[in-house]
């Protein structure tokens, strides 16, 4: 990372855990507090799950604010910088917890650049749910030393649950499913190490040993769009985060992000966001 990342990193409050998993329940108390003191945009340095059984809550995540009705699931990827609000009358429960505790990474869930992944749930899905917070909640609290094994796996069962439920939404065939997770997982990875310097497809293509016309397949099967979308995301997902939360001029941002130009950085955040970077500021701080 270059310096103008320290930067950011400086300016935003870093949520710490000490432990390795974390539940809590979003009680009358606790929506009361954060309502009564407004916490500012913050990282995390874990993986969260937070769910909105009733009431509402209003989301900001990279600078993008959403307002979710009951039986909303919330997932907040780690390092992304977002405030979570809830109503009055809000319940529900939330856990946490650090990458390394998952056996198995999801880079279909906990994603860097998809935007807000949130699942309003019917009532049989909320059924499902419920349940796993509720084991989820049982074995947290267990004083066995060894329950944390249990506990591991009862959490990789509830993530494959929720990886289940939005692929059901794209309406993918299993048998492409299983055929394409492992490049899916690996361009995610792939992306989120070389995003700053590497823009082209052809270059993600390449170190996957994949054509480009067959790395687009893949990329369209789990969102529909072209592998530039997908990249471009990341980029400006970067570029919001450090307008908005670093004192970072616009020319040392798009140098950040691996514009040569500042000007040609401006033109495609401007395609991408329907703003300007030094207009983008403004709005989306007073929202």
């Amino acid at each position: 990372m270059g310096p103008g990342i320290k930067t950011s990193d400086a300016a935003i409050e870093f949520d710490e855990m000490p432990d390795q998993f974390l539940f809590f329940e979003l009680t009358a108390e606790l929506a009361a507090a954060l309502n009564t003191t407004i916490k500012p945009p913050h990282r995390h340095s874990y993986q969260e799950i937070i769910w909105v059984r009733q009431g509402t809550a209003e989301h900001l995540l990279d600078g993008d604010v959403i307002n979710y009705p009951a039986q909303t699931l919330l997932v907040v990827p780690k390092g992304r910088i977002h405030r979570f609000s809830p109503s009055s009358d809000c319940r529900g429960c939330a856990i946490r917890f650090r990458e390394e505790f998952l056996p198995n990474q999801s880079n279909l869930l906990f994603s860097q650049f998809t935007g807000h992944t949130a699942f309003h749930l019917n009532h049989d899905q909320a059924s499902v749910v419920e349940s796993y917070f509720s084991l989820l909640s049982s074995e947290n609290s267990h004083t066995d030393p060894y329950n944390l094994q249990a506990l591991r796996h009862l959490l990789a069962a509830f993530v494959a649950k929720l990886e289940e439920l939005r692929l059901l939404d794209t309406r993918m065939v299993p048998h492409d499913f299983t055929r394409t997770l492992c490049t899916w997982n690996r361009l995610s990875s792939l992306i989120e190490q070389k995003f700053r310097s590497e823009h082209a497809v052809s270059y993600y293509a390449a170190e996957l040993g994949l054509s480009p016309r067959k790395l687009g397949e893949i990329v369209k099967l789990y969102t529909g769009r072209y592998v530039s979308d997908v990249i471009d995301d990341r980029l400006i997902a970067e570029a919001k985060r450090l307008i908005l939360f670093s004192d970072l001029t616009i020319k040392e941002i798009a140098f950040e992000l691996g514009f040569e130009e500042h000007s040609y950085f401006s033109k495609v955040f401007k395609k991408l966001t329907g703003k300007s970077p030094s207009n983008f500021k403004p709005d989306s701080a007073s929202a």
